[in-house]
């Protein structure tokens, strides 16, 4: 999964990378537009999550197990994935789901939309995998708001797949399985490495200082 395009701090348009959505085997540097001196919101004191919109995504591909039950699936698929997105997030800040009738006081509010699910191809995969034959696709369009100031401080898209996976599949891809939950997890994760400013905490030392 990769980050596509990117606003932050709710100044300007957003800024599209050049990337094919649908190949994503060379990724170049995300541009994105700013504002306050390019510093971003950072430390939450909670996050909230809304489960995100699917309503007007495009769904298709070995998503369900019959086409009767898609509209099914189709309707669980937010309320997975939001509580997959919590465990990542719970990471940075104490992190929530919301009912319906519910609105945050404070923090941040995790919200968005998919705009499309492709399970591909098990078939594919299994004979010409390695090519990107069958593989899945999935994408969303995610906004962070910061409920204290009342603006969109991060709005980016998310996009990726299994890609050039085979029959065996990996720990991040199915294989001949169902791709879809694999891809929600994969995007999850994404969105956490994306808002978290050091997620692998790179640098830390257990020492009181260098000599």
């Amino acid at each position: 999964m990769y980050v596509t395009s990117a606003t932050v701090n709710g100044g300007g348009a957003a800024s599209t990378a050049p990337i094919d959505p649908k190949d994503l085997s060379a990724v170049e540097g995300v541009r994105m537009v700013t504002n306050n001196c390019g510093v971003g919101a950072a430390n939450p004191k909670a996050i909230y999550i809304r489960p995100f919109c699917i309503d007007q995504a495009t769904v298709q591909g070995d998503f369900a197990h019959s086409e009767g039950e898609v509209p099914i699936r189709k309707a669980l698929t937010p309320h997975s994935f939001a509580s997959t997105l919590k465990q990542q997030l719970g990471k940075i800040a104490p992190t929530r789901i919301l009912e319906e009738d519910e609105t945050p006081r404070t923090g941040w509010l995790v919200e968005g939309d998919f705009t499309m699910v492709d399970g591909g191809s098990p078939a594919g995969r299994f004979f010409l995998g390695t090519v990107g034959v069958g593989r899945s696709y999935l994408a969303m369009r995610v906004r962070v708001t910061d409920v204290d100031a009342g603006v969109v401080v991060y709005e980016f898209d998310v996009a990726g797949g299994s890609r050039l996976q085979g029959r065996h599949g990996t720990i991040r891809a199915s294989g001949l399985g169902k791709a879809t939950p694999f891809d929600l997890v994969n995007a999850a994760e994404r969105i956490y490495l994306t808002l978290d400013p050091n997620p692998h905490r790179y640098g830390e030392r257990g020492d009181l200082a260098l000599r």
